[in-house]
């Protein structure tokens, strides 16, 4: 797989396919049936600080595997989002991967997302 090793961060590509795989099915129930080439930043930075809840290092781990898909995605022509998406979902990801603050500024959140905070602020 060429993408993993011009753009790999992680180790193995074994794990990174296997993640993906899990993931895509996921994220279709999620979203609703989207497209997994135009990811949406919001809804991944809800998952994603579900998963930092739970475990921080599987967290970050899933972030990587996200992160090192992304320049696949752009370089063949496969993201079908936006500029910006991609670019809100690539600062999503990296933020991710360090387990910092992974809310999209300015990119709308889910309601769910936003009572999660909430709550978080009032504890």
């Amino acid at each position: 797989m060429d993408w993993h090793r011009e753009h790999g961060i992680l180790p193995e590509l074994v794990f990174v396919l296997a993640q993906l795989q899990a993931f895509f099915p996921l994220y279709a129930e999620l979203s609703g049936g989207a497209a997994v080439t135009a990811m949406d930043p919001g809804l991944i930075a809800q998952h994603v600080e579900l998963l930092e809840e739970r475990d921080p290092e599987y967290a970050s781990f899933f972030c990587a595997v996200l992160f090192e898909y992304m320049p696949f995605l752009r370089h063949t022509g496969r993201w079908s989002g936006t500029d910006e998406r991609h670019q809100v979902l690539h600062d999503v990801l990296y933020h991710g991967i360090l387990n910092e603050d992974i809310s999209p500024a300015g990119w709308p959140r889910t309601q769910a997302g936003s009572s999660r905070q909430a709550s978080r602020r009032s504890a």
